[in-house]
């Protein structure tokens, strides 16, 4: 065989089973390997260790492989904390010690901008916050335990819609146990009925419970009021003393979680503490879930505005903590910020109201994509700041970007794909990434949170940053 000829590949057959050494890792945290130049991508496999593997699927040049064995196992694997790893599919990497989980992280996301922005970066170390209890948010389908059994919450076992009982969760921390514990209890004393996907009745749908500095909990229900909410409010207070509990009708046979109201039936709301700012959430607003995490991905998006006289336009702006942190580090900015959510927004305002920035900051509750196609083309005086959602920017809100000439763009991504994607985007239509840097938002499993610093040169000059338009202010 020639020097630099690879041996052919032998396809594996499934249900057939491999030992091998794990070489590397895959754009999502599996393990690779190599059945002479056929790779299997195994999830919770480690490089450096010798597993047996049963492929589960077989294509032409790659399979998937289920781990059976680890013969010889890393120094980096770790016994995992939950009770639920490997059927709960929220967490991917507890089987890793937590400075692999930030390795595997930073090398995906490299991999990631490398393979689809063409961008070869080397992304500094990742930023590590707290490991578990880091979870501000709870979502959870209602089920029963068997065939007409005892009302259950948990998490829907994999490739189905059959909830297994989850009792507590290390990502959300002991509130999370107590609620399960209180809401479950409920419903099985009070004879509560829970939704069927089949036939479409059914009262219990989902609950979703938000904990920072006090309970807010949100019954999804099939119908619009709930039976014995009093006896509900009762072990509520005992459990948690302070708390906001709504029901959000949702009868459409959907998979989409929350209805499009929510009404506040027990409890009180009021402002919770958000690090540096205190704010009303409403169920139906984003928050970003880790707020330790969040906060330190907050101050790198400002410090990238740090020193720019210019104004911003906030998208995907959420109930404005941003937007806060953005209004104090600028004084003299006029910024505008956009949401799709009329409940965000409205906490938005009170936000600044409360803060004193209304008479220069204007939230608005508007599509991202029309409010930019509404922008005049002078962007060479502002910045533009973008969080969307894991899909990524809407194409029509780069390009209308692009067309209103932003000097400087902060990108906030939770998706190293869509990130990727719509940097190249960018790239190819005049700018440059100047500052990038990851974040662990998501503990234990494979997501990551990503800053961006992009800025646009003069045309013809792509080498200089000291060209940037930034004219002083009038």
């Amino acid at each position: 065989m020639p020097k630099n000829e690879q041996p052919p590949r032998r396809r594996l057959r499934t249900g057939e089973e491999i030992e091998g050494v794990v070489c590397d890792f895959g754009m999502n945290g599996e393990g690779i390997v190599k059945d002479g130049a056929y790779p299997v991508f195994v999830p919770f496999a480690i490089v450096g260790e010798r597993v047996k593997v049963q492929i589960v699927h077989a294509k032409k040049d790659y399979a998937f492989g289920e781990l059976i064995e680890v013969l010889s196992a890393s120094k980096d694997r770790v016994k995992p904390r939950c009770r639920y790893f490997g059927r709960c599919g929220g967490c991917d990497l507890q089987h890793l010690d937590r400075p692999m989980q930030e390795e595997v992280k930073r090398l995906s996301l490299m991999r990631t901008l490398r393979k689809i922005a063409g961008i070869d970066i080397a992304v500094p170390e990742v930023f590590a916050g707290a490991g578990w209890a880091w979870r501000n948010k709870l979502s959870l389908p209602f089920g029963r335990a068997g065939r007409g059994g005892k009302v259950v919450l948990g998490f829907y076992e994999k490739r189905s819609h059959t909830v297994v009982p989850l009792k507590d969760c290390p990502l959300h921390g002991e509130w999370a146990a107590r609620l399960i514990a209180a809401v479950t209890e409920w419903a099985n004393e009070n004879g509560v009925t829970v939704y069927d996907e089949k036939t479409g009745k059914g009262l219990l749908r989902h609950l979703v419970a938000r904990y920072v500095t006090m309970l807010s909990a949100t019954l999804v229900v099939n119908g619009e009021g709930v039976p014995h909410i009093d006896n509900l409010a009762r072990k509520l207070d005992d459990a948690f003393g302070d708390y906001a509990l709504y029901i959000s009708p949702n009868t459409a046979k959907t998979n989409v979680i929350l209805g499009d109201t929510v009404r506040l039936v027990r409890g009180r709301e009021r402002a919770q503490n958000l690090g540096k700012f205190s704010a009303v959430v409403s169920p139906l607003s984003f928050l970003q879930v880790n707020d330790e995490v969040r906060d330190a991905v907050y101050d790198e998006a400002a410090r990238a505005l740090d020193g720019f006289d210019g104004d911003v336009v906030e998208l995907y702006s959420g109930v404005g903590l941003l937007t806060a942190e953005l209004a104090s580090r600028l004084p003299e900015a006029r910024i505008v910020c956009a949401e799709i959510v009329p409940e965000a927004v409205q906490d938005a305002k009170r936000l600044m109201g409360r803060l004193g920035f209304g008479d220069r900051v204007t939230p608005t509750c508007a599509d991202a994509a029309d409010f930019m196609s509404s922008l005049p083309a002078d962007g060479y005086r502002r910045a533009l700041v973008l969080d969307p959602p894991r899909k990524g920017c809407d194409e029509r809100v780069l390009q209308a970007a692009v067309d209103a000439g932003f000097c400087r763009v902060v990108y906030i991504s939770c998706n190293p794909a869509t990130l990727a994607r719509d940097l190249r985007f960018l790239l190819d239509r005049g700018y440059r990434v100047a500052s990038l840097r990851a974040f662990d938002m998501f503990p234990q499993t494979l997501h990551t949170e990503t800053v961006v610093t992009l800025e646009k040169y003069d045309d013809g000059d792509t080498d200089s940053r000291n060209k940037l338009r930034l004219p002083p202010r009038r």
